[in-house]
């Protein structure tokens, strides 16, 4: 659970009391509660231009190749009607 905290004159941590919502501090908080973070921060970052390119150009050439085959489909189809 995260916790507000300020740092002392000493070099020290000591729990404030506010919310952490309100916190002027530092949140401390715990090693399962910072990896579900950066796993959301990873998520959340856009990709590299070559990736994204990638993956438009993947998508569209599939959807491509199954329009030319079902076109190539058809035409063979109507053949033996």
């Amino acid at each position: 659970m995260a916790l507000c905290v300020a740092l002392r004159a000493d070099g020290t941590l000591a729990p404030t009391g506010q919310a952490v919502s309100e916190c002027t501090g530092y949140v401390l908080v715990t090693g399962s509660e910072y990896g579900v973070y950066s796993l959301v921060q990873q998520a959340l970052t856009p990709p590299d231009v070559g990736d994204a390119a990638l993956w438009f150009s993947t998508c569209f050439g599939a959807v491509l190749v199954c329009f030319v085959a079902g076109r190539l489909a058809g035409s063979v189809a109507a053949m033996f009607k």
